[in-house]
């Protein structure tokens, strides 16, 4: 008898839970880089999309300014 009335008290109150919609979460993109002076130790970085774009834009944006910086300047001498 009391599953009767729950079952009709939550089929009457007319009301359901439904999860707050939100934007799909981007998938997560996980690479392994090699440890700096370490043959076997390994480091695991996880990003979205987005982020490994922006990472490496960043990283470009970098290299360009080293050139630059470099361009007409005497060679290293070692």
């Amino acid at each position: 008898m009391s599953h009767f009335l729950m079952a009709f008290l939550l089929l009457g109150s007319g009301t359901e839970a439904v999860p707050p919609s939100s934007p799909p979460a981007e998938p997560m993109i996980c690479k392994r880089f090699d440890e700096t002076g370490s043959l076997a130790r390994k480091r695991k970085v996880c990003k979205t999309k987005a982020d490994w774009a922006k990472s490496t834009a960043e990283l470009q944006d970098s290299m360009n300014r080293f050139v630059e910086e470099r361009r007409g300047k005497p060679p290293i001498s070692r």
